[in-house]
């Protein structure tokens, strides 16, 4: 048993070996900034349809409040045009009501809408910090690439310049220089 375990170790850290050699930092580091970049990409076209909805219930809240104030003014033009006589009194009474009353539901549709614009005013604070702190990440590893990249290629010009160095032959240089 311990035989079969043995192999399965050597297996296990021979594919181990073999994922450690795929692996490129720098290559891994441009995809996740790719990917970040991408979620930002998303983030920001929810923003603006956050913002969108945020316009869109403000509008229609001061839409509302004019709606409203609408129906409060007919109501009053109803009740002195029956003091003056121009209309029935109790139809005026009857239109007045009917008016005051669509004033009160435009008054709650303006409520509503405010209520909606601060909830969504709330959301769009919380969504406007995210998209900070996706674009703050993905400078960090734009920053932390350029590093990897650096530290890359001096270790290749290292290695370049040691394996020069090993082929030096201080007899066959000096034999050279000789002649």
């Amino acid at each position: 048993m311990s035989v079969f375990s043995r192999l399965f170790k050597i297996g296990q850290s021979e594919a181990h070996s073999i994922v450690d050699k795929l692996e490129d930092p720098i290559k891994l580091t441009e995809q996740g900034i790719r990917d970040l970049k991408k979620d930002l990409d998303e983030s920001l076209k929810a923003l603006a349809e956050v913002k969108a909805m945020s316009i869109r219930s403000k509008k229609e809240a001061v839409d509302a409040r004019s709606r409203a104030k609408a129906y409060e003014n007919k109501a009053m033009m109803l009740l002195s045009k029956a003091e003056k006589g121009e209309l029935d009194s109790a139809e005026a009474d009857r239109l007045a009501g009917e008016a005051l009353n669509q004033k009160q539901d435009a008054e709650n549709q303006s409520r509503s809408a405010d209520e909606n614009a601060t909830r969504i005013d709330g959301n769009l604070v919380q969504l406007e910090q995210n998209v900070k702190k996706l674009r703050s990440k993905i400078g960090h590893y734009e920053n932390e690439l350029k590093t990897l990249k650096a530290r890359a290629t001096v270790s290749q010009a290292t290695t370049k310049l040691n394996k020069q160095m090993a082929q030096i032959d201080s007899s066959g240089t000096i034999s050279m220089l000789e002649k």
